[in-house]
């Protein structure tokens, strides 16, 4: 009879064990996908759209900032190539660029530590 009882603890145990195992795996698997999340694709492009948002409402004489460390990574250039504004951060060398709609002249020139855009 106590080897029986012996047979069903230990049993539990090894399920136990296997439950905190399953968990800690799920608990990395998550950890590893949490900062895909936020991965410089996705913050270069909230960088693309925020800019192309302003350019789409500016008007002649208009210019703005936009500082190279920012809250969505350290920006290494901004280039505008038909209709698209096309933003580089954190050493990424592709872009797809985000439209902006204006029927003014954009320009894009480099400061010490920002870029500046002007609608002229």
């Amino acid at each position: 009879m106590e080897n029986k009882k012996n047979k069903k603890g230990s049993i539990l145990n090894q399920v136990v064990i296997q439950i905190i195992l399953v968990a800690i795996i799920l608990a990395l698997f998550l950890y590893a996908t949490a900062g895909k999340i936020n991965s410089r694709g996705v913050r270069q492009q909230v960088i693309e759209k925020e800019i192309a948002l302003l350019l789409d409402s500016a008007v002649p004489g208009m210019s703005f900032g936009i500082f190279k460390t920012n809250a969505n990574g350290v920006v290494n250039e901004i280039k505008i190539e038909r209709g698209n504004i096309l933003v580089f951060v954190d050493g990424l060398t592709f872009s797809k660029g985000h439209p902006y709609f204006s029927t003014y002249e954009v320009s894009v020139s480099e400061e010490q530590n920002k870029f500046v855009v002007s609608v002229e």
